[in-house]
C-alpha cells in the first residue's frame, strides 16, 4: 500500500509475481508466475466506474489471478486451466477470434484515418497525439450497450505485451453458448469448487505449469457435499441452456439458408410453398424456446418470459452464495425442463423429416439441398 499524505492511496491486490521477479526469471523467452491461492469469492470485478477519459480507481478482481512474463510482446500465447486430475477445464488465447479481428481492423484504420488529421491540425509531438487519439476511443459502446441484436460474447482474450501480463480466470467452468441478439437467457457456467488446480502456460515455445488452490470462503460454514450439490445443479442448469442455444444456432442457421432458397425461386415455382411452411414451423419452434420478442430488459415488462429464460434464471438463484439448491429452485428446474425438451424434440423432428422432404424439392428444382449447421450465418433481422 502507498499513500500520498491523505490526497489518495493505491492498493497492489497481488505481489506475488514481485516475489518471485528474479534475473532467473526473466531470462529466458516466457515465465509462468505461480498464482497465489484465491478464496472463492466474487468481489465485484475491477469496476469503479468512470472510464478512461475520467479515470477512477479499480476494484480487486474477482477470480484467480495469473501472472506471466513474455520477452517479446505480440507472440501468440495459449492458457489451459486444468482440475486436480490434469483435465481441462478452461482454454484461453490470444488470438482474437473472428467478429473481434474483423473490428480490430475498422478500428485500426480509423485510428490512422483520425491520427493523419490531428497532425493535419498543427499537432506535432507524438505523445499529444496519441492521446488525442486515444482519448476519441475511449467512449466507445460496449458491445453489451449497442442496439439489438448484440452479438454474443468473446472469449476472455490473453495478454501479450512484453514484459509483465496479468490475466484473471474468474473461477468458473464454461459458459452455455450465446447467440446474436440473446436478450434475456443467462449463460453463466458454474463456479469451481474448493481444491487444487493449476494453470499451463504455452509460449515461446514453452509449455509452463504452475500448481494453486481454490479456498472456501473463510466466513462460510458449507459442508463440501452442499457445496458440491450446487455445482452439480448449477451445471444442469447450464448444460440445459446450452442445449437450447445449440439448437437455436442450428435452427437459424437452417432457416436462413432456406430463406436464400426462397429469394432464388421464381414467383411461381410450387418449390416455394413447402419452403415456406418449413420457415414458418421453425420460427414457431424457436418462439416456443424462448422469447423471441426481446429487445432489451424493460421488453420482459411486455412480453413474458418463455420456459429458458425463466430456467436459465436459476444460474443465480441457485449459484448466489455457498448453499446447496433450495427444494424450490429443484421444483422449477423439473418444471421447465421437460417444456425445453419437447421443443428441443420438435426442433430435431424438423431438422430431420421436414427438411428431408423440403430438400427432395428442392433437388427436384435443382437446387441445392440445406445441411444444418452449427453457426449463425446472419443476425437475425429486426422483425423477427
Amino acid at each position: 500500500m502507498a499513500a500520498t499524505h491523505g490526497r489518495s492511496f493505491w492498493i497492489l491486490d497481488d505481489i506475488s509475481p514481485l516475489r518471485q521477479l528474479t534475473a532467473d526469471a526473466v531470462a529466458g523467452d516466457a515465465f509462468l508466475f505461480k498464482p497465489r491461492d484465491t478464496y472463492r469469492v466474487e468481489w465485484g470485478g475491477f469496476g469503479g466506474g468512470g472510464s478512461a477519459t475520467h479515470p477512477v480507481g479499480k476494484n480487486p478482481p474477482s477470480g484467480v489471478m495469473v501472472s506471466y512474463w513474455l520477452k517479446t510482446k505480440g507472440q501468440v500465447v495459449t492458457l489451459d486451466v486444468l482440475d486436480s486430475a490434469g483435465h481441462v477445464i478452461r482454454s484461453f488465447s490470444s488470438q482474437q477470434d473472428s467478429l473481434l479481428a474483423i473490428d480490430s481492423t475498422r478500428t485500426d484504420s480509423v485510428k490512422r484515418f483520425r491520427t493523419d488529421s490531428v497532425r493535419k491540425a498543427g499537432v506535432t509531438d507524438s505523445t499529444k497525439v496519441d492521446s488525442i487519439v486515444n482519448a476519441s476511443f475511449a467512449d466507445t459502446i460496449a458491445d453489451e450497450n449497442k442496439p439489438w441484436p448484440q452479438r454474443p460474447p468473446a472469449e476472455p482474450r490473453l495478454p501479450s505485451k512484453a514484459g509483465t501480463n496479468l490475466f484473471v480466470w474468474n473461477m468458473h467452468w464454461p459458459d452455455a453458448r450465446s447467440f446474436w441478439g440473446n436478450a434475456g437467457m443467462s449463460t453463466g457456467g458454474p463456479l469451481a469448487l474448493p481444491g487444487a488446480y493449476s494453470v499451463r502456460l504455452n509460449a515461446g515455445g514453452k509449455q509452463l505449469t504452475q500448481s494453486f488452490r481454490l479456498l472456501v470462503d473463510p466466513r462460510s460454514h458449507v459442508s463440501a457435499a452442499d457445496l458440491r450439490a450446487q455445482f452439480v445443479f448449477v451445471e444442469a442448469v447450464r448444460d440445459t441452456v446450452n442445449a437450447v442455444t445449440t439448437g437455436i444456432i442450428r435452427l437459424r442457421n437452417t432457416r436462413s439458408q432456406l430463406e436464400d432458397r426462397l429469394a432464388a425461386l421464381p414467383a411461381r415455382d410450387k418449390t416455394r410453398t413447402p419452403v415456406q411452411a418449413l420457415i414458418a414451423k421453425l420460427s414457431a419452434i424457436e418462439d416456443t424456446l424462448y422469447q423471441t420478442r426481446l429487445r432489451a430488459d424493460e421488453d420482459g415488462l411486455v412480453y413474458p418470459p418463455h420456459s429458458a429464460e425463466r430456467l436459465s434464471s436459476l444460474t443465480f438463484v441457485a449459484g448466489a452464495g455457498d448453499a446447496a439448491p433450495t427444494q424450490a429452485a429443484r421444483q422449477i428446474f423439473a418444471l421447465f425442463a421437460p417444456d425445453l425438451q419437447r421443443g428441443l424434440t420438435a426442433l430435431s423432428a424438423a431438422l430431420t423429416t421436414d427438411l428431408a422432404a423440403v430438400n427432395a424439392a428442392l433437388v427436384r428444382a435443382k437446387r441445392p439441398a440445406v445441411t444444418p449447421g452449427n453457426a449463425e450465418l446472419r443476425p437475425p433481422a429486426g422483425g423477427r
